[in-house]
């Protein structure tokens, strides 16, 4: 018997796949990768997450309330030419992007937005008009609201000297239904003015009863 401590069968490194260990470092690298490009793309998705911009809707007050209500009465008027306008603020911070009309007859109308207490005139345009009691909107540069500041959208209701027609909207009974809000926006009163110019509707003010026009407006809030 051979003396000694007994060492097992010999390890021959020689029978060994000489692409073994060519192999591990090959599947190393592959899952190494493929884990990269999981972190990667699941950042990437994490980021477009955060930078997605949140759209708020549009809000068109004026005629969503007509639209909605009941127990009105919708008249036509003949008279003007008129300068109509709807005071009104908002409860939170945003912008004006578009102005448009509703009125009785297709045509070219003229509508504004005013500060009320300074009176004057920030935003001025065209509406071109092409469906009967249809409204249209137009684009405007963005105006700033700022929230509980009072402003006043009016509409003309003459075009190239020829009085057009008007809708004007009051509660049966002759009851006063404003101020009311809707969405973010608080419908205060209506004013007018006998004018064709553009001009602050000031000569009656006050008017709870009865809306004109009708102007409208597009407000997206911040």
């Amino acid at each position: 018997m051979t003396s000694g401590r007994y060492r097992g069968p010999f390890l021959n490194l020689a029978n060994l796949n000489p692409r073994l260990p060519l192999y591990i470092m090959e599947m190393k690298t592959k899952i190494s990768t493929a884990l990269l490009v999981c972190l990667a793309a699941f950042s990437g998705c994490k980021d477009d997450n955060n930078d997605r911009e949140v759209v708020k809707p549009s809000e068109n007050p004026i005629t969503t309330f007509i639209a909605g209500v009941t127990g009105f009465e919708i008249l036509r008027g003949t008279t003007g030419p008129w300068e109509f306008g709807v005071v009104f603020s908002a409860s939170v911070p945003g912008k004006i992007t578009q102005l448009g009309s509703q009125m009785p007859d297709p045509g070219n109308y003229r509508v504004l937005i005013w500060e009320w207490d300074t009176q004057k005139l920030t935003r001025q345009k065209t509406v071109e008009q092409t469906t009967p009691g249809t409204l249209a909107l137009a684009n405007v540069e963005p105006l700033a609201i700022e929230p509980n500041k009072k402003y006043v959208i009016s509409i003309n209701s003459s075009e190239s000297g020829v009085n057009k027609a008007f809708y004007y909207a009051h509660k049966i009974g002759a009851a006063e239904y404003m101020p009311f809000t809707i969405g973010n926006i608080l419908i205060q009163e209506a004013c007018y003015k006998g004018t064709s110019g553009p001009e602050f509707p000031s000569t009656v003010v006050g008017v709870k009863y009865e809306l004109y026009g009708y102007p409208e407006f597009t407000f997206i809030p911040d």
